[in-house]
């Protein structure tokens, strides 16, 4: 291995950043250890720094492709869920040893932490939402165990709970699912249903844990008892579907669907940190707050003013509202509340 000072022109994809670089605000932009890819290698070069010491070969070919490799299994194991869930609605049973390959991939890209955010954060298109869905929650999911300090069999159960979590919609009518405009009552209670039908299916199944089979009876089970379908409150939750639950909503919100267009990340820290008191797990909503934001930290946004702006500094008091530049201006939107971000671009 070599370690390098090179201008970011010089930057590959692959290479290692052999040190933490931060904005002026003292924020972290890219840590020590992370892997470049063109997204990064764009987001330090708009910091204009001098020189950024690397981590490469000798020979100065890349270390790893990280993105390419992260994106290649993301759809490979798109694939892997589309199967299971046409199988389902064919009437067959799951594939368990399919599930626990999916599972063991995604906690190896555990470390791919940015991929991850990324990701999450990309358009989906909304006829591909069930299995984009499963995913994302799924890696959510193991994020939050991570963050929450879960042992490694509890984040395995994650990861999978969060893969099969709405299993159940494989038994609602497509009429249902995919109606564009607002549901009937009765079309609803059909909807809600999903997660005793997804309970039903996996109890079937012997070789699944049934922390498991509980987290997706209960991912829409809420604090105060006012979800479903049971009702029930607080310790009375199982713990893995307090994660699911957070992990569930805030994925749905950033995605687009056939009845609504997705919500930017932002709005989503804002909804959580004023109207999940009572509803989610503090705990689980915290640990998200307080460790996803920071990956935006550099990105550049669109406000609800059209003006684009970059993410400088994360504010752990209020996170939906950070400080951001505007022609080297900056702004503290926990200040100026008539300006929202719209969409990270």
């Amino acid at each position: 291995m070599a370690k390098l000072l090179l201008s970011t022109y010089e930057l590959k994809t692959g290479m290692m950043l052999g040190e933490t670089v931060l904005n002026n605000y003292g924020a972290v932009i890219v840590s020590e250890g992370t892997i470049l890819d063109e997204y990064i290698i764009r987001k330090l070069g708009n910091l204009e720094l001098p020189k950024i010491k690397v981590i490469c070969e000798e020979n100065n070919i890349p270390l790893r492709e990280t993105s390419d490799a992260f994106n290649m299994q993301y759809s490979k194991n798109m694939d892997s869920i589309r199967n299971i869930i046409c199988d389902l609605e064919a009437g067959k049973g799951i594939d368990v040893g399919k599930i626990n390959r999916v599972a063991e991939s995604v906690i190896l890209k555990a470390s791919e932490r940015k991929d991850i955010v990324r990701c999450l954060n990309q358009i989906k298109l909304s006829g591909e939402y069930l299995y984009t869905h499963s995913i994302n929650v799924s890696l959510l999911s193991m994020l939050l165990g991570k963050w929450l300090g879960y042992k490694e069999t509890e984040i395995k159960k994650l990861v999978i709970a969060g893969l099969l979590h709405d299993v159940g919609k494989t038994r609602v009518s497509s009429k249902i699912l995919n109606k564009p405009g607002k549901l009937t009552e009765e079309e609803y209670n059909e909807i809600k249903k999903h997660a005793v039908y997804g309970y039903r299916i996996l109890e079937n199944e012997k070789n699944m844990d049934k922390d498991v089979s509980h987290a997706v009876l209960m991912h829409h089970e809420r604090e105060d008892g006012s979800g479903y379908p049971m009702g029930i409150k607080g310790e009375k939750i199982s713990k893995l579907a307090k994660v699911i639950a957070v992990a569930d909503i805030y994925d749905a919100m950033t995605s687009n669907r056939v009845y609504k267009e997705r919500e930017s990340a932002f709005e989503v820290f804002r909804m959580m940190e004023r109207e999940s008191i009572g509803k989610l797990d503090i705990k689980v909503v915290n640990a998200l707050l307080s460790n996803i934001a920071s990956y935006f930290v550099g990105d550049f946004a669109k406000l609800n003013d059209g003006r684009v702006c970059e993410i400088v500094y994360i504010n752990p008091r209020f996170v939906s509202s950070p400080i951001i530049n505007i022609d080297g201006g900056y702004i503290d939107l926990s200040e100026d509340t008539d300006l929202i971000i719209e969409e990270i671009l």
